[in-house]
């Protein structure tokens, strides 16, 4: 008969090995997933990666990414993570710290692959940088990955040739240089790439113009003798309506693709192809 004090030691050793056995099986059983933590770059990651794993959204569609805070929810979703794509240059910072939460995550930050105009973050908005972008993708996934090589590499040619597709269209109109007045700063990327030039925004440095800089606005306005004024999908400032209504402005929507509209990045690329057309001809 085994001693009373060895049978507690046998049944505490038996629950301890129970406990790694079961932590084992739960780690073997998590299936690896891509995060990617903003929605530019949602859709080109997804059609890459296809149905091989798992590509999760870090933050929702159409939020603002520089003071976003992880939520418990987000640690829990985003258990089993093994690449996260990010975009860099204090969009989404809190990178940082999402990575201390799991083992063995590789960061790749997107903005070091990319030609970038004066440190802006919405390199996004270039096509060319997003054929660049691809490219990254496909190569991690590669590496992570090597037995499905030959897929991710099929898939990147089916999203070069949309974005080619994107930048055909673009080029069967000349916009000439025209002149455009946006209400963020977001949009110089899109600009230099359809031949267009933003002669202001309706923010300055601490987000609201100073009187000064709205005055050389306007001034601006009626020296190029611009007609309209671009707003962002789900935003229209009362300064937009009364500077567009004062000056006679037609007011159009232009996406920064940051997910607000629901179109996808291809769709929403190629509505502001269209919007542009529209306004400017």
């Amino acid at each position: 008969m085994i001693p009373k004090g060895y049978l507690i030691i046998i049944i505490i050793i038996l629950a301890i090995l129970s406990v790694f056995s079961l932590r084992k099986t739960y780690q073997e059983f998590v299936v690896p997933k891509i995060g990617v933590t903003i929605y530019p770059f949602y859709d080109i990651v997804k059609e890459i990666v296809g149905d091989k794993y798992e590509v999760v959204l870090i933050t929702p569609p159409g939020a603002e990414p520089h003071n976003y805070e992880l939520k418990i929810e987000d640690v829990k979703r985003l258990r089993g993570i093994k690449i996260v794509f990010a975009n860099g240059l204090g969009i989404d910072s809190w990178t940082e710290n999402l990575i201390k939460n799991f083992k063995d995550v590789k960061t790749v930050y997107l903005y070091q692959g990319v030609d970038l105009i004066e440190q802006d973050p919405h390199f996004w908005l270039s096509l060319e940088n997003m054929k660049k972008i691809a490219k990254i993708v496909e190569k991690e996934m590669e590496n992570f990955d090597k037995k499905n090589r030959e897929y991710y590499q099929e898939n990147l040619d089916k999203v070069l040739e949309k974005i080619e597709n994107l930048q055909t269209e673009a080029k069967q109109t000349v916009f000439s240089n025209k002149f455009i007045i946006t209400q963020h700063n977001a949009f110089n990327y899109l600009a230099k790439e359809l031949n267009l030039n933003v002669a202001g925004y309706l923010e300055g440095e601490n987000k609201e113009l100073t009187p000064a800089e709205l005055s050389q606005l306007i001034n601006k306005i009626r020296i190029l003798n611009i007609k309209v004024i671009f707003k962002e999908p789900g935003e229209e400032s009362n300064l937009l309506k009364t500077i567009a209504q004062e000056l006679n402005l037609k007011i159009y929507e232009l996406d920064p693709i940051e997910g607000k509209s629901g179109l996808n990045y291809f769709d929403a690329y190629r509505k502001n192809i269209e919007t542009l057309k529209q306004a400017l001809r």
